[in-house]
């Protein structure tokens, strides 16, 4: 396993006891230190299945830093609860020392760290051993009073310093924080445990792990997902299982709402995701996603080779590539609305893709129109399915529509998806209208074509995404 095998070794600790004021950690011998590592810390992969999300370090984090270019990050300068002067160093894993000092030792209660323009970080040791480490953080950047910078959460040290950009880059003289929830925490407690060296597979993976946790397809520091949301991980690095040879593509349309489908495949460094097979959530534009046009768009692009044309590497070939794989759920789907004579239909069933999938096959062909707003397809482990209302297809001869309830004389074509029952940011109402001279139906999130007058709001979806 990468958290046993792959990971940078243990370092060793000192024999001696604390450090002198201002005396450097590293410079401390040191031999092996007896008890928990902190891996009993660390989750279970089991088959892979993770909830992934945006924010790189922490929502906080993530906007404190003041170095251009880069995110949150603190000197090895330190003081103790007592006042006393000392160096902190990355150590191991996932891990502090000061010292003889390492990881969950209660030395580093009410320890304060130095960031940039006089910001100190107060820590509080919240569990793991001398291997992973687990802290909870407090701020203040003058003398108002500390701030809990992971919301209630801990927090996990990580060397070095992360570029906006998303790039982990070494930098002994350097220590970093993930907040619990953040990618480069999920990452850490999944196994992909990073270390100190640069080189290594675990640095490797943790920093491909970022990439795909953030749906980072450009490896730009752009994110294209959205919090919370299911992936199954496959890899090279020891921690799940490896990837299968092929992976098998979307059959039919709209997609199983049930089946994990490939999306993409993830290297380490400032390299973009090998391929991309869809998009974590659909509701991005077409066209290439990086503006050096390195990561086509598969949607659109025509000579593309789809990630489930490609072979992968047998298990056991050496990780040189790709080191992370994921699958997803086609968790939303785009509304796209369409058009045959008077009818207008805004449905998931269509996609105006190459070729154009018709919503209704074996029907007249519909011409697209534009695109709508975002149907969720499944529900997640854990939210209430009061807060969200079904919606089903409803037709009859001369029209189609998506609503809650069937209008009189319409039969009932089937599942679509859900909306929320509230208004969350960003969402939009969507809204069943009615247009009395052509006798025609629309539920739509935009505004509707000429002589449709609203009739009630079904619930409220999020509106397609731009880049």
């Amino acid at each position: 396993m990468l958290r046993s095998a792959c990971l940078t070794a243990i370092a060793m600790l000192a024999v001696a006891g604390c450090a002198s004021p201002g005396r450097e950690a590293d410079d401390v011998a040191v031999e092996p230190d007896p008890g928990n590592d902190g891996h009993d810390q660390l989750v279970d992969p089991g088959d892979g299945m993770q909830e992934q999300g945006q924010d790189l370090l922490g929502e906080q984090l993530d906007n404190l830093g003041l170095e251009p270019g880069y995110h949150a990050n603190l000197t090895r300068d330190a003081t103790t609860a007592d006042g006393v002067a000392v160096t902190v160093a990355f150590d191991g894993s996932a891990s502090l020392r000061s010292g003889s000092h390492r990881g969950a030792d209660p030395f580093f209660h009410g320890m304060r760290l130095t960031g940039s323009r006089g910001a100190q970080i107060r820590l509080t040791v919240a569990r793991g051993g001398y291997d992973v480490a687990f802290y909870h953080l407090a701020l203040r950047t003058g003398p108002e009073e500390w701030t809990d910078l992971c919301h209630g959460g801990d927090a996990i040290p990580l060397a070095g310093k992360w570029q906006r950009s998303g790039f982990h880059e070494r930098s002994p003289d350097r220590i970093s924080f993930a907040c619990a929830g953040s990618v480069a925490y999920k990452c850490s407690v999944w196994g992909y445990l990073a270390g100190s060296d640069d080189m290594s597979l675990g640095w490797r993976a943790h920093q491909a792990c970022t990439r795909m946790a953030r749906g980072d397809y450009c490896a730009n520091g752009h994110s294209h997902t959205r919090e919370g949301t299911t992936i199954k991980i496959y890899d090279f690095a020891g921690v799940t299982s490896p990837p299968p040879r092929h992976f098998d593509g979307v059959q039919a349309w709209p997609p199983n709402v049930g089946r994990l489908f490939f999306e993409a495949a993830w290297n380490d460094g400032v390299h973009p995701a090998s391929c991309l097979s869809r998009l974590r959530w659909q509701s991005l534009p077409l066209g290439p996603l990086c503006d050096t046009g390195a990561l086509p768009d598969p949607r659109q692009d025509t000579g593309v080779r789809f990630c489930e044309d490609i072979e992968w590497p047998a298990a056991d070939a050496a990780p040189a590539g790709a080191l992370l794989f994921n699958e997803s759920y086609y968790t939303d789907l785009e509304l796209q609305i369409w058009r045959r004579g008077d009818d207008w239909v805004s449905t998931v069933r269509g996609l105006n893709d190459q070729p154009v999938r018709q919503p209704f096959p074996g029907e007249p062909p519909y011409t697209f129109a534009r695109r709508d707003g975002m149907l969720i397809r499944s529900l997640r482990d854990g939210v209430d399915p009061a807060d969200f209302t079904e919606v089903r297809l409803y037709g009859k001869a001369s029209d189609k529509v998506v609503a809650s309830i069937a209008p009189p004389g319409f039969d009932d074509l089937g599942f679509e998806g859900y909306v929320r029952a509230s208004k969350l940011p960003k969402a939009v109402a969507f809204t069943l209208y009615y247009n009395t001279t052509t006798d025609d139906y629309l539920s739509t999130a935009t505004s509707p074509p000429p002589g449709y007058e609203p009739q009630a709001t079904i619930g409220y979806v999020m509106p397609a995404e731009t880049r």
